[in-house]
């Protein structure tokens, strides 16, 4: 357990620099720290048997893109966000609140989709096992950026 929470500090620590480079660059870094940090934390808390590792890792190298792929359209909703924090409209605000609401329920789906998979190679408990550490990966990551975040009109009432 030390181990795990050990790794989701660094992950959670490591994804406040990705606001700091560019858009390739956060791509590339989410992408290369998160997957490869999350696989560590899955091969040491779910054990696998010896002839279902195969199969298990192409089914989640599969889900992992689709993963990424949602958190690098989640990081672009958020720079949104930022880029426009100055001048945000109400149009806009909820424009964006939509999109973030649209974003976790494709985690959500994707969460769906993969658990019956995930359940037929490595049986139930291993897949909701799964399942809770992907969970608690993405709302440590999640709520690390979100503290960097101002609330809307939280730096108007700064400067007053």
């Amino acid at each position: 357990m030390k181990k795990l929470l050990l790794t989701l500090t660094c992950i959670a620590g490591l994804s406040g620099m990705v606001f700091a480079q560019t858009e390739k660059e956060d791509m590339a870094m989410a992408e290369s720290i998160f997957g490869k940090a999350k696989k560590t934390i899955i091969m040491e808390n779910i054990q696998i048997d010896d002839l279902k590792k195969t199969e298990f890792w192409n089914v989640y190298d599969e889900y992992e893109i689709k993963y990424d792929a949602i958190s690098i359209e989640r990081l672009k909703i958020i720079k949104q966000y930022a880029i426009n924090y100055e001048t945000l409209s109400d149009t806009t605000a909820t424009r964006l609140a939509t999109e973030l609401i649209e974003n976790s329920e494709k985690y959500d789906h994707l969460y769906k989709a993969y658990l019956g998979r995930f359940k037929k190679i490595i049986g139930g408990l291993k897949a909701a096992t799964l399942y809770q550490i992907e969970l608690y990966i993405q709302t440590a990551i999640q709520a690390n950026i979100q503290s960097q975040i101002p609330v809307i009109g939280q730096l108007k009432q700064l400067e007053h």
